[in-house]
């Protein structure tokens, strides 16, 4: 498991605090799964390694999160938050091993659709 961010005893009394202020479903799920806003997580549907963003409460279904896709641990077109994740779609993971390719080209959306139609068009 990697840290991207080593807490110190404040920070976690802080977050411990904060989590106990949750409505239940929240609070149950970070409980659950551990979840920490230190923590690297792998996207397993994606692959991205993400770092959490927010916890949704929804009235239509169990919570989900809020991710942040960054440069800082993947190659990405662009970064971007991602909602709507289950948290069973998240496991802990490590840092990117030394000399894996990161960062972001910061294109937006529609460069970075359009980058990728021309390349589909150019392998065919």
């Amino acid at each position: 498991m990697a840290r991207v961010h080593d807490p110190t005893p404040e920070e976690i009394a802080t977050w411990n605090d904060w989590v106990r202020e949750r409505p239940a479903p929240i609070r149950e799920m970070i409980e659950q799964y551990k979840f920490d806003p230190w923590t690297l997580y792998l996207l397993k549907t994606s692959g991205h390694r993400v770092t959490l963003y927010s916890f949704d409460e929804s009235k239509e279904g169990p919570p989900t999160l809020k991710v942040y896709v960054s440069g800082d641990y993947n190659a990405v077109a662009f970064e971007r938050r991602v909602f709507g994740i289950k948290p069973e779609d998240l496991e802990e993971c490590d840092l990117p091993p030394p000399g894996t390719l990161t960062g972001s080209l910061d294109l937006d959306p529609h460069e970075a659709h359009a980058l990728a139609e021309r390349i589909r068009h150019n392998r065919n």
